[in-house]
């Protein structure tokens, strides 16, 4: 894949990574799955041909979709008018954003996995405390015992195809270490480097090249400082080009103005960043690897100097969740929703983002599998009879991601979850439908429809609840004493739970309500006068009496009153029908609408009329149960 063309992302990855290596010790890559007996397993027969047909797949995405997508990235800077920022604590709605001090960090060079550890520089340098001459080419072998053979070879020109060795000397692991000429990894350039050479090629690094072993294997590692780490991940993982796109921003960092791309590639930087401190140890002898399985480095090779920029003005910044730095996953493209998980799901509205040089080819995809070919993925069950979805996860199109999935043979089934069929298989991502032809096929899960009720909660200033006719009632804040009043509250989208919300902004969670952040930390220039939830369920809008909005889980912000120019009193807000938008009632008889909220003639002279203070607005719903579509 092209990386001009195209986001890599790679944490928690795309699918179809031939022939990589999957240590155990990363344990996120695929969801759990369930397996046939052990007697189905066995059987070793050959299953019949497949009868002809084929299964047609129709999807949204690129990859696993937890966290942050990277065209949705550039979308929300290019076309949102986000900044770097306000992207990170979208995707990331539950964290908060921290600092944090460089640390070295340990990087295993995959494509040298079970080789020896060959090294050279332009300049001098040296390799277990031993100085080499510039262009010297030393080798470091790993003997039976567990030491190392340090060699060095007759060649004197950098990376040779067929080097005579000559032994030097013999250290244990621990000294297996070639450095530099400098400390100063930072200005470090390809005449002062050191290079890994692979078939007589030169990779070059910053940092050192240090030897280790996987149960007897050879690895080789950069350990290098995390921000120089990050120059070679950052460009590997979102186009450096993307920096160049768009009209000019003043980022208020040390890039001082840029395009307005250049925000997507600075939240590139900040995922990248903490996502690699938060593997810190995860191999035991490495911190973190150089592939697709982790986050792409491709050391000093894959630097750009708009991402360099990109790096320093984010230096240190890292996303925080409970207290530790965050593992902020992301992949290419989330298809327009984010799975949830660590980070709640929230709509990603710009994910079809289609500008000249930048255009999102797997937002909608499509792919065609004979039968014959999908029976190939899975070998033990037969004949292939039947793909039947059980399970999705309620985030848009179709009921969102498929959770779970049964394939059946002649020879029994196998349930996994969508993740490993997408991977099996070889399609885009695991939010997909189907149609076709020869076996049985059911794309829609056996979710239950939810039976409209009649009924209603009240709540009151003291927290306390009334729950009304059918509606259940799963607790409140009566008895607790309060930082401020309760001012509000909203319902979940299946009557199973509600929050309340207190002037200060503070979110009290009851039933299946989820939390997704609040204002109760924040100085308000205004209090809090209600909520609302939006239409999924899966995030909240607050407002405060100034007509500013607040945001969370996927509620998207759209704009507010203060920067409309209003100066009246807010009373109440509510989401517009199956758009991203909203609108502000104010007591001056104003509605202001937000976003894709469209403006609705006579509202003025309606308002006109009503007798009293206004106080509440309410929207008509013209779009069905998300759980149910």
């Amino acid at each position: 894949m092209e990386l001009e063309a195209q986001a890599t992302g790679s944490t928690r990855q795309r699918f179809r990574l031939g022939g990589l290596r999957l240590p155990i010790a990363a344990a996120g890559l695929l969801l759990a799955t369930t397996l046939p007996s052990a007697a189905l397993l066995s059987q070793a027969a050959p299953a019949a041909a497949a009868t002809s047909g084929s299964v047609s797949f129709s999807g949204h995405g690129w990859g696993h979709g937890r966290g942050a997508g990277q065209w949705g990235q550039l979308g929300y800077a290019l076309e949102g008018g986000w900044n770097a920022n306000q992207i990170l604590l979208h995707y990331y709605s539950n964290t908060t954003i921290g600092s944090t001090q460089d640390v070295p960090i340990r990087v295993i060079l995959t494509a040298n996995d079970g080789s020896d550890i060959v090294v050279t520089s332009s300049s001098t340098f040296s390799v277990a405390g031993t100085t080499f001459a510039a262009g010297s080419e030393v080798r470091m072998h790993l003997n039976t015992n567990g030491s190392w053979e340090i060699d060095l070879s007759s060649n004197t020109t950098g990376c040779s195809t067929t080097p005579t060795w000559s032994a030097v000397g013999t250290v244990a692991q621990s000294s297996a270490v070639a450095s530099p000429n400098t400390n100063a990894y930072s200005t470090e350039t390809y005449s002062n480097a050191l290079a890994v050479c692979e078939g007589g090629t030169p990779y070059y690094y910053r940092g050192q090249i240090a030897a280790s072993s996987y149960n007897g294997s050879p690895r080789t590692l950069n350990v290098v400082d995390v921000e120089n780490y990050l120059r070679g991940v950052v460009p590997s993982e979102s186009p450096a080009y993307w920096g160049t796109l768009g009209s000019t921003v003043a980022t208020g960092t040390s890039a001082g103005n840029q395009p307005a791309g250049f925000y997507a590639l600075m939240a590139q930087a900040v995922e990248a960043r903490s996502y690699a401190l938060s593997s810190m140890g995860e191999f035991g002898y490495a911190d973190i690897c150089d592939s697709a399985y982790c986050q792409v480095y491709r050391g000093m090779q894959g630097e750009s100097p708009i991402t360099d920029q990109a790096v320093a003005a984010t230096a240190g910044e890292v996303m925080i969740l409970n207290g530790a730095i965050a593992r902020t996953e992301f992949s290419s493209s989330t298809g327009g929703y984010t799975a949830g998980g660590t980070f709640p799901a929230v709509v990603d509205t710009y994910d079809s983002v289609c500008v000249t040089y930048a255009c999102n080819p797997n937002h909608n995809w499509s792919s065609t599998l004979t039968l014959a070919q999908l029976q190939g993925d899975f070998p033990t069950l037969g004949t292939l009879q039947g793909l039947t979805v059980t399970q999705r996860n309620g985030y848009g199109d179709w009921g969102g991601r498929v959770m779970s999935i049964t394939v059946s043979g002649s020879n029994g089934s196998v349930t996994i979850s969508g993740e490993q069929f997408a991977w099996d298989v070889g399609i885009n991502s695991d939010w997909f439908t189907f149609t076709g032809t020869g076996i049985t096929l059911s794309p829609d899960s056996a979710a239950a429809s939810t039976t409209p009720t009649s009924g209603f909660y009240v709540d009151s200033s003291a927290g306390g609840v009334a729950a009304v006719g059918t509606a259940a009632a799963y607790g409140s804040m009566a008895g607790t004493t309060l930082n401020k009043p309760i001012v509000g509250m909203a319902a979940t989208w299946d009557g199973g739970g509600y929050w309340l919300v207190a002037s200060d902004g503070g979110i009290f969670t009851f039933g299946d309500a989820q939390f997704y952040g609040s204002t109760g930390g924040m100085t308000l220039n205004k209090p809090v006068v209600g909520m609302v939830s939006s239409p999924d369920g899966k995030g909240y809008w607050l407002v405060a009496a100034d007509g500013g909005v607040f945001t969370f889980g996927d509620a998207p912000f759209v704009g507010s009153m203060p920067g409309a120019g209003e100066t009246g009193t807010a009373t109440s807000l509510a989401p517009a029908a199956g758009v991203n938008g909203y609108y502000v009632l104010t007591t001056q008889g104003n509605v202001y609408s937000f976003g894709q909220a469209p403006s609705v003639a006579g509202a003025s002279s309606a308002l006109s009329g009503l007798p009293g203070t206004l106080v509440g607005i309410a929207t008509i719903p013209n779009r069905p149960n998300p759980k149910n579509t």
